[in-house]
């Protein structure tokens, strides 16, 4: 039996949610070969999975901006995957574009679970050509996306504001999709014997203080690294993409402790079995599965609000002291000892 799973989104949502699916699916069908279709660096993550048998990794000249190139380009994919003669499609995905592939791999005829287009090709195409869609219409996936899977309607709501008691993971695998299966994330990792001669013996820190969106950034990074390392802690910080993908899991599998705002690196630290601080913001460290977090600096803090403070405080809730966090850090690190 062969199977494709389908993820596109970020890099933390390919650790978070594709890596524990191929599991799920190797649980269901033990016999299956899987190939993963994802994006950009989601593939180099993929390829370490030991239960992948082939990827398929889009780059950003086949996902284009604009809605009619991009839909062409779906399309030739949606050719070359039926070619393959998959037995079962799975998109996972939430994005209009995932959904639009698995629509039209769905009426070409394919058993496909998971995620849809909730009308016809042709339908869609006609609407999209005569200039008939707004803008709004691709901004939320209740207005566009059907599925198979039982309670995905929980995620067509705004499900942040139910202050779910789990990590977003266990949410979307469990609660959405309905699989009943344990969600592990963690790739083959060994500790960077490079990283542990650097350290000397001493314990590791790794440290993420930057993201692309204005709340994801720390302010104090350098008082926090100069602190962490008078008190005589490791520090390292390289999460650009610069070095391969083992690589930087080989050196979060060797450090002690993962201190993030909330971004794709908290993710790579749970595949490779590192903790994480996470600084989480406006986010709630219970959505965001972390495994500590520092005292919540302001009331009004976890709106979940990204792309603006609605109180006009410019993300106060990020300004947690590094004094603070350094305390904190120095905790956990005599309580894993």
């Amino acid at each position: 039996m062969n199977i494709l799973l389908i993820r596109l989104m970020g890099l933390g949502d390919v650790a978070s949610i594709l890596v524990p699916a191929v599991r799920i699916y190797k649980q269901r069908y033990a016999n299956a070969a899987i190939t993963a279709l994802t994006y950009q660096a989601g593939g180099e993550i993929m390829a370490l999975h030991p239960e992948v048998d082939d990827v398929i990794c889009l780059d950003t000249a086949q996902w284009p901006d604009d809605l009619l190139p991009a839909v062409t380009q779906f399309m030739q994919l949606g050719e070359s995957i039926a070619a393959k003669q998959f037995d079962l499609i799975v998109n996972l995905d939430t994005w209009f574009m995932p959904c639009f592939l698995a629509r039209a791999l769905r009426d070409a005829g394919i058993e496909t679970q998971g995620n849809y287009l909730n009308q016809s090709i042709e339908a869609f195409m006609k609407m999209a050509i005569g200039g008939d869609i707004s803008q709004g219409f691709f901004d939320k996936p209740g207005h566009y996306m059907a599925s198979t899977f039982p309670r995905m309607q929980q995620w067509t709501i705004p499900w942040w504001d139910q202050h779910p008691n789990t990590g977003y993971p266990d949410f979307y695998l469990r609660e959405c999709c309905g699989f009943s299966e344990a969600v592990n994330m963690q790739l083959p990792c060994s500790p960077d014997k490079h990283l542990l001669n650097e350290a000397d013996g001493r314990p590791i820190v790794a440290l993420s203080m930057q993201g692309r969106a204005e709340y994801k950034n720390y302010r104090h990074s350098e008082q926090l690294t100069e602190q962490l390392e008078s008190s005589g802690v490791y520090c390292w910080s390289q999460f650009d993409g610069s070095v391969p993908m083992q690589t930087t899991l080989n050196r979060l599998h060797a450090s002690q402790l993962l201190v993030t705002v909330p971004t794709s690196t908290q993710w790579l630290g749970r595949l490779a079995g590192c903790p994480s601080l996470v600084l989480s913001g406006p986010m709630s460290p219970t959505l965001l599965d972390a495994e500590f977090w520092p005292p919540q600096r302001t009331h009004c803090q976890y709106c979940y609000r990204e792309s603006h403070c609605p109180e006009n405080r410019n993300f106060e809730c990020m300004e947690t002291a590094p004094e603070t966090l350094v305390d904190q850090v120095l905790g956990i690190l005599q309580s894993a000892s």
